[in-house]
């Protein structure tokens, strides 16, 4: 497989962490999350955190550079809001990496809302983003055109959508 730079994007609660750790541990490749760049912000920062995004993204996104730097292949991690798609599919072209955007996505506001709310109450001390909060961050969610990434239905079964991001990556003619 071609050096490859692979991003999920996507609202919290669509699946995109799960993808991307079945799909790092299959492929036994670096995974990135801004959850982590996230944590390593001191408690008293992290309430303020919106401010200082574009940061974070700075922070994650030279990471990635420093494992294609390095001839490995990577997965990210992260909302990928809007601009920040543009930066990695930059930092993936000045390293001659493939660029395989993913978005994750659940069709069934209903279920989306239930899985976000149950999470909430199954993982408190992880602090996952609220049913609320996610709205707040869903009015600068720039939606992803048709045909410029995976789309992958959080709905779907899993091992249904793990396969279709499994041959998403390794196929060798996308460009």
């Amino acid at each position: 497989m071609k050096t490859t730079l692979v991003i999920f994007s996507g609202l919290p609660g669509t699946g995109k962490t799960t993808l991307a750790t079945s799909a790092a541990r299959e492929l036994r490749v670096p995974l990135l999350r801004i959850d982590d760049v996230v944590a390593s912000i001191p408690e008293h920062m992290r309430r303020h955190a919106d401010p200082f995004w574009e940061e974070m993204i700075g922070i994650l996104l030279n990471l990635v550079e420093a494992q294609l730097k390095l001839g490995l292949s990577v997965i990210v991690d992260s909302v990928f809001m809007g601009v920040d798609r543009l930066q990695a599919f930059d930092v993936a072209k000045r390293h001659n990496a493939a660029f395989r955007p993913i978005h994750t996505f659940i069709s069934d506001e209903k279920l989306w809302e239930q899985r976000v709310r149950q999470r909430v109450l199954d993982f408190p001390d992880d602090e996952p983003a609220t049913w609320e909060r996610i709205q707040i961050q869903r009015r600068d969610f720039t939606p992803w055109k048709p045909n410029s990434a995976l789309f992958v239905d959080g709905v779907r079964p899993m091992e249904e959508n793990h396969h279709k991001v499994m041959e998403f990556i390794t196929v060798d003619d996308i460009e």
